[in-house]
């Protein structure tokens, strides 16, 4: 989110380099799953089911930290919809800055006129 992912030199001219299949998620809070209320609430046979796992997107509140290589990358505390930050919420990234206000697909929209901490 904000980049976290992609090679190259932050607006800041911080340069950045993450291997995404070594990047560690934690993630408490709500969430949701597109398919569970198509497959598996309209099953013909309740222990039959097409795939072993949901889908499980981040919707509602919640608490999202991004490790690599052992350290916090980002972390992000407020309100999701279908998995991006949407709502009120504050982001710190790898730096300790602080982004808090109103986030809408994962962008800062409007920042907080005070601290959410």
């Amino acid at each position: 989110m904000f980049g976290l992912f992609k090679r190259g030199k932050s607006s800041q001219g911080r340069i950045y380099n993450y291997d995404p299949d070594l990047v560690t998620v934690y993630y408490n809070g709500e969430v949701i799953s597109p398919e569970y209320e198509a497959y598996s609430l309209n099953r013909v046979e309740l222990n039959k089911q097409e795939f072993p796992w949901h889908e499980l997107y981040p919707h509602g509140k919640g608490k999202i930290v991004y490790s690599y290589d052992g350290r916090v990358v980002e972390q992000y505390e407020g309100g999701f919809e279908s998995g991006q930050y949407c709502g009120l919420g504050m982001l710190i990234d790898e730096h300790g800055e602080v982004h808090d206000g109103i986030f809408r697909e994962n962008k800062l929209v409007k920042k907080s006129t005070k601290t959410l901490r």
